[in-house]
């Protein structure tokens, strides 16, 4: 069976825009109470962004997005430790 091309890039412009809501305004979750509550994302969320990034290799190219770059210079580290030619695993 042929996968309806439309379809899957109206799945994929679907899910991209729910994990931006998801970013932006955190998730709505119900408390043992009741009550309802928004949160910030989790670490679980944050992950499935990265993966779907990674898996659509979404790339930026360094010292071209600000806000990528001010996340970059709060790291404990540079990123120099990666320069090297052999593979450590």
């Amino acid at each position: 069976m042929k996968t309806n091309s439309d379809s899957m890039a109206a799945l994929f412009d679907n899910f991209a825009d729910e994990l931006a809501k998801l970013i932006k305004e955190g998730k709505t979750v119900v408390d043992k109470d009741g009550e309802v509550h928004k949160i910030t994302p989790d670490a679980a969320t944050f992950n499935v962004v990265r993966q779907f990034l990674k898996d659509t290799g979404t790339t930026i190219a360094p010292n071209t997005n600000k806000k990528v770059n001010a996340i970059a210079d709060m790291l404990p580290f540079s990123g120099s430790e990666d320069e090297g030619d052999e593979a450590y695993h």
